[in-house]
């Protein structure tokens, strides 16, 4: 069982003992107790092992005085360091928007933990994620789907994780609500209040991607940047545009009369092309790197995608080599990002990452 401290993580421990399993906690440990990373402020001042990711101290507190499991820790520093957070810094500094949640949850964390207990001989792993464990009949497949409760649902992030893997991972949480989590959990005198709950990036729980990549930034560029509307006219300079990403509108820098966006990161010529809410609309876009059934075999149905966890999926359909077409135009198809197809039952068919603009031409 994949142990946060949280309280996601914790019932799903207590569902599966009450269910007869035998349950061994684990923890993937991912940060050092040094590291400081690009936080402010109080966040700045709590060691990584009590963030919400991965609180050491409350895993130990949890698993000897509530759960009466064993449990183990995993390291996973320095290849968290190499995939993710490099990763996430290269992105940016290319001029497209990382996704390291789902990069995590495939290259680290669900991996380690199947490879841990692959090693133990041990037949499932299972983590507090919401999402289903699902079979198609139509298409025969096995995967996950969407949680019961859409909110807190979190099948984007793991549509990275490949389907043979998904295969041995089990999800307690997927026909459960928050507020029933919560209410199971103090029904079994949890410490519910206690427990911190994340739900951005662990590296990132300020919000401030500029500032993370600001040291970096800093020590191998000099001079602003120029921010221009989508005709090439000068609105105005920023200190750095590494950090922003398309669609964003607050905490650019620049004053204007009307609503503007960011369409464009230019790295090479270090210009920030802003646009009105129709500028960033697209209809159309073209994926790289896909992975899952839906680009393996012949799917039947209904196709959706979603480009954000938080949004509904939308309604699109193939167009060969890779491109998609939407029903209506959306603002959320932003490079870097992922995309995540679904059928009509709300199950993962497969993802890739959303290509810049002038690669979907």
């Amino acid at each position: 069982m994949g142990l946060s401290g949280g309280i996601d993580s914790t019932v799903s421990a207590l569902l599966l003992k009450e269910a007869g399993f035998d349950v061994y906690g684990a923890i993937v440990e991912i940060w050092s107790e040094n590291s400081a990373g690009g936080q402010s402020g109080d966040e700045r001042e709590k060691p990584w092992f009590e963030r919400a990711c991965c609180h050491l101290p409350m895993v130990k507190f949890l698993c000897e005085e509530y759960l009466h499991i064993p449990y183990v820790r995993i390291d996973q520093k320095q290849n968290f360091q190499k995939k993710i957070v490099d990763v996430f810094r290269e992105g940016y500094h290319n001029g497209v928007t990382p996704n390291p949640c789902t990069d995590c949850n495939a290259e680290i964390k669900i991996k380690t933990l199947i490879d841990w207990a692959e090693q133990q001989k041990i037949s499932y792993v299972a983590t507090g994620h919401y999402a289903r464990n699902h079979y198609s009949v139509r298409n025969r497949l096995w995967g996950i789907a969407q949680a019961l409760d859409r909110k807190k649902d979190q099948s984007y992030f793991l549509s990275r994780v490949p389907e043979h893997v998904l295969r041995k991972v089990l999800f307690p949480l997927g026909h459960w609500t928050k507020d029933k989590v919560r209410e199971f959990a103090r029904s079994k005198k949890i410490p519910v209040e206690e427990m911190v709950e994340n739900m951005e990036a662990c590296f990132l729980s300020a919000k401030n991607v500029t500032s993370f990549l600001k040291r970096e930034e800093e020590a191998h560029s000099s001079g602003n940047w120029n921010v221009t509307d989508i005709n090439g006219e000068k609105i105005g300079e920023i200190p750095t545009g590494i950090g922003l990403t398309k669609g964003q509108r607050k905490g650019i820098g620049v004053a204007n009369s009307e609503r503007i966006y960011v369409k464009k990161v230019d790295v090479q010529n270090k210009v920030v092309i802003m646009g009105s809410k129709k500028d960033i609309l697209n209809r159309n876009f073209r994926i790289r790197d896909p992975l899952g059934p839906l680009f393996q075999k012949k799917i039947t149905g209904n196709l959706f995608v979603k480009f954000r966890s938080v949004m509904e999926a939308v309604p699109c359909i193939e167009k060969g080599d890779l491109r998609f077409e939407l029903s209506n135009e959306n603002d959320g198809v932003t490079p870097g990002q992922i995309a995540v197809f679904y059928d009509d039952e709300q199950m993962v068919l497969g993802s890739g990452i959303l290509e810049p603009e002038e690669e979907m031409s």
